[in-house]
């Protein structure tokens, strides 16, 4: 499948990249490599992740980060990176 960040995701992951690579840039760049490496395979096996309480996204774990995604007929959209204590309103318990 086609993989697609969108926007927002991007903005996200430049925030944390940017925020990690204040203190250690080699330890932003490690970062960057698993999140690609990540996306990639959720881009092969496009249900690997977890399922969320909104049926149509998944999350899938990245260190302390996560991958929320949508799968769609013929690409997966990764919508946010996001640290995985960060809730989003949608995931409220």
């Amino acid at each position: 499948m086609k993989l697609r960040f969108e926007r927002g995701a991007l903005a996200d992951l430049d925030e944390i990249l940017s925020y990690i690579a204040q203190d250690n840039r080699h330890a932003a760049a490690r970062l960057a490599a698993r999140i690609e490496e990540a996306a990639a395979r959720i881009a092969r096996t496009p249900y690997m992740g977890e399922a969320t309480r909104k049926s149509r996204f998944r999350r899938f774990p990245v260190g302390n980060y996560l991958l929320v995604y949508e799968v769609g007929e013929d690409e997966v959209i990764i919508h946010y990176v996001r640290h995985g204590a960060r809730l989003r309103p949608w995931e409220g318990e």
